[in-house]
């Protein structure tokens, strides 16, 4: 699995179709699959780990959702420390963890 992080709107699913279209599948906006996972009251790090035992030629693109004001939501900020848990395990299970910033991508693991 590859696993590329950015910020929202850095091209990030245009670098993962520049790079790895052709070899693996591509699941953009994974952030939006844990806060659905939180709305139906599942776990997002289950259902993550349940992903990568399904699928191994995966390349899992998620927002960074850290550097910015904490909401005052409950259910956001669970989201969002969700979101880093989970980012955090897909991280360290991934055969390269890649940022994208402006569309340049930078190999970071």
């Amino acid at each position: 699995m590859i696993f590329i992080i950015g910020g929202a709107y850095q091209g990030k699913l245009t670098y993962a179709q520049q790079h790895f279209a052709e070899e693996y599948v591509i699941m953009n906006q994974y952030q939006l699959v844990v806060k659905e996972a939180l709305k139906k009251g599942l776990n997002p790090l289950e259902e993550a780990k349940r992903l990568l035992e399904q699928q191994d030629k995966l390349v899992i693109i998620s927002d960074e959702m850290g550097c910015g004001i904490v909401p005052t939501d409950i259910f956001e900020r669970q989201y969002r420390e969700a979101s880093g848990r989970v980012n955090c395990y897909l991280a360290g299970q991934a055969e390269q963890v890649i940022r994208v910033i402006c569309g340049i991508g930078s190999r970071i693991a």
